[in-house]
């Protein structure tokens, strides 16, 4: 049987981990456009390793690595392609 302070715990990581993530996703939606709104899920893992670092997590070269690679895609999504050059 659940205790009562892990239902607390289920329902803090339920409301804040995804009711307020959802409604804070919404705003961003109906405020700017979905391109960023859905641009700034991938800043998550990066979020998740911070908080990770101040829970006394270890944190490897392999994290930096792997956050780099992921902003470096949602850069390469972002970028406008050039227009041809006319002669």
């Amino acid at each position: 049987m659940a205790t009562l302070p892990s239902l607390g715990y289920v329902s803090i990581l339920a409301i804040f981990g995804t009711a307020l993530s959802v409604i804070i996703f919404n705003v961003l939606i109906r405020n700017t456009n979905a391109l960023f709104a859905s641009s700034v899920t991938y800043l998550i893992p990066v979020v998740a390793m911070g908080w990770g670092v101040l829970d006394g997590e270890n944190v490897q070269l392999s994290h930096f690595l792997w956050i780099v690679l992921i902003l470096l895609g949602v850069y390469l999504v972002n970028k406008k392609a050039k227009a041809p050059e006319t002669h």
